[in-house]
């Protein structure tokens, strides 16, 4: 997955642009120095990367403009993927910018960079791997994330689901493998390349232990990915409490009950969380995130009786579902407000 984008100019950070936790500043300075004499060595290729720490940094460079283009991404992506990415980068950008470089007449215009990076990050999407024994609750799992329709009887899943979705502005693969014993052959293949993995389990203590075979499957094949378990069905009665499967596991483990559609947004912060994002690091992320804020907030404003704030919420998150793409939301909302002002402007008024 892409973490970070910058452009250096003349040994000067003139863009960046995160979508997860990358670089820390500490560290840019001497990463830049290492990329730069390897980019402007006399036999340097035009293109190269290299590992570091947890990351893979690609770059490219323009050696008369004294110019390089980063790309942070994780270990797990194909530099085959990323370099045909960084050629078109670096050719739109000096498209749009290069007459002015060479006149040394240069400004940066966001507006103009945030949607080609954008594309950029959707052409290195994160992918996401849910995996478990069958009838844990994957494939429900899968639905509550897509926001879809949910199962309410176990229908197996025929060797896997692949599908790209979407949260927020930010784009996902997210694999849903099949649970069967006889498709455990297919697994090693399916989870590489993996960014984050959602170990599902049904809460009981022979499903626990049985899972364990998945964190010697992930330690094996994507050692770098991020890994936690999902304790689902936390709501049946044999359900073992989530501290007592973190201590069994040793592994972050988050509750959850995936038939209930409410936990959606529970979901989405799991998923941040194991990528490395936040609404501060990720603009792309945030109105999701911003959503969920006002929605708690509308909701306290209802229970209070200020009805006139739940309203102008009301309006807000309707304005936000609409930038993220979720139209039905987005006009529900606007139903709620319209009829809890006509509400209002039914009540007598005080005098």
């Amino acid at each position: 997955m892409l973490r970070q984008v910058y452009i250096i100019l003349n040994d000067n950070i003139v863009y960046q642009r995160n979508y997860a936790k990358g670089l820390d500043d500490s560290l840019f300075t001497n990463v830049y120095l290492n990329i730069k004499k390897a980019a402007f060595s006399k036999f340097a290729e035009e293109t190269a990367s290299y590992e570091f720490f947890k990351f893979k940094l690609s770059y490219i460079a323009e050696k008369e403009l004294n110019l390089v283009f980063l790309l942070v991404t994780g270990l797990g992506d194909d530099f085959k993927n990323i370099k045909p990415q960084l050629h078109q980068f670096k050719k739109e950008f000096l498209d749009f910018f290069g007459d002015n470089l060479k006149e040394g007449n240069f400004n940066i215009i966001p507006d103009v960079l945030n949607p080609i990076v954008d594309n950029i990050h959707r052409n290195l999407k994160p992918k996401i791997s849910i995996v478990g024994f069958s009838g844990v609750g994957k494939t429900t799992t899968t639905k509550l994330i897509k926001s879809e329709e949910i199962p309410m009887q176990h229908i197996p899943t025929i060797t896997g689901e692949v599908a790209t979705i979407k949260i927020g502005k930010l784009h996902f693969f997210l694999w849903d493998f099949a649970g069967q014993d006889q498709f455990d052959f297919l697994w090693e293949k399916f989870i590489r390349g993996s960014d984050a993995v959602l170990l599902m389990t049904d809460s009981t203590l022979e499903n626990l232990e049985k899972s364990r075979y998945f964190f010697e499957l992930v330690n094996r094949v994507i050692p770098y990915a991020r890994l936690a378990v999902i304790a689902n069905k936390q709501d049946l009665p044999e359900a073992m409490k989530v501290e007592d499967i973190e201590r069994l596991m040793g592994q972050k483990t988050y509750s959850m009950i995936a038939i209930d559609p409410n936990n959606r947004p529970k979901m989405i912060r799991i998923i941040a969380d194991l990528l490395d994002m936040d609404a501060e690091i990720s603009p792309l992320l945030r109105p999701i995130f911003d959503r969920d804020i006002f929605m708690d907030k509308a909701q306290r404003a209802l229970e209070q009786g200020e009805f006139n704030e739940a309203i102008n919420i009301f309006e807000k998150i309707s304005s936000i579902c609409l930038e993220l793409g979720d139209d039905s939301l987005s006009i529900e909302l606007q139903e709620k407000a319209i009829k809890l002002r006509s509400v209002l402007n039914q009540l007598p008024s005080s005098s």
